[in-house]
């Protein structure tokens, strides 16, 4: 039977997409969640849901970004529960612009602070005690981005998704002696606010035949409750129906 009964899960990206509807899964199956994100409100709105139905969750207000941040957030949920059977790291963001000469500076690092450093910084807080208590599963969140780069995710996200997928194979071959073990999963088109980021985003008709955030939050619930003597490092996921996005893509430079 599957159950994360009286597990602790952390989930950043938690107030709103994939990381809410994770969040709902893991309570929903008895697991005790910490919800990390930026917006105070949004995350309240989760725990809100989370205690509406006999679940147990807590609001944290950290950017993945901040090592300091991060490493308080996990100090206060060890304090709280004790241990960390499991880490989301599903934060992440993008920008309107994909090219590599419209991309700013500032939006690269912006990018790469939040997607894959903040990937790596949640799981140099959370393994110590992953490590210690004698076991843990790490599910890395990323994107088809990373196996197919184009000009719709664009340069940053591409890149950044892809040092997740590189960081996972990573933490599996460092971590393969332990109980330890990490998981990362590229999704294709979900339904989330992200999508918003882009130059045009899709209407509703495209995002009827995309993948919903329910859909992703299983295969992390998937993940995370595999026997501990079994594990799956990469999993992919993709929309059934593939559809003509090629009205949505930004124009190459010289391109007619």
């Amino acid at each position: 039977m599957t159950t994360l009964n009286q597990k602790v899960c952390i989930v950043t990206g938690g107030g709103s997409g994939i990381g809410w509807s994770t969040v709902l899964a893991m309570a929903g199956l008895g697991a005790k969640v910490a919800v990390v994100g930026r917006t105070v409100s949004k995350l309240d709105s989760v725990v809100a849901e989370v205690e509406s139905v006999g679940g147990e969750a807590r609001a944290y207000a950290a950017d993945v970004a901040d090592w300091d941040a991060v490493a308080a957030m996990t100090a206060d949920v060890i304090d709280r529960w004790g241990r960390i059977d499991v880490l989301v790291n599903n934060a992440g963001t993008n920008v309107a612009h994909r090219g590599i000469l419209d991309t700013t500076p500032e939006e690269i690092e912006q990018l790469i602070a939040i997607n894959l450093n903040g990937t790596i910084f949640c799981a140099r807080a959370a393994l110590p005690q992953m490590l210690k208590q004698g076991g843990g599963t790490i599910v890395n969140v990323s994107s088809m981005a990373a196996l197919r780069p184009g000009m719709m995710s664009g340069v940053a996200y591409a890149s950044s998704k892809a040092g997740v997928n590189a960081f996972n194979e990573f933490l599996n071959d460092e971590l393969q002696h332990t109980q330890v073990r990490s998981c990362v999963i590229s999704p294709g088109e979900v339904v989330t606010p992200i999508l918003e980021e882009r130059s045009t985003p899709p209407d509703s008709a495209a995002r009827d035949t995309m993948c919903q955030p329910e859909d992703v939050a299983a295969a992390v619930v998937f993940a995370a409750t595999l026997p501990a003597r079994t594990m799956v490092p990469e999993m992919v996921i993709v929309p059934t129906v593939s559809r003509d996005a090629s009205s949505e893509l930004l124009p190459r430079p010289g391109a007619p």
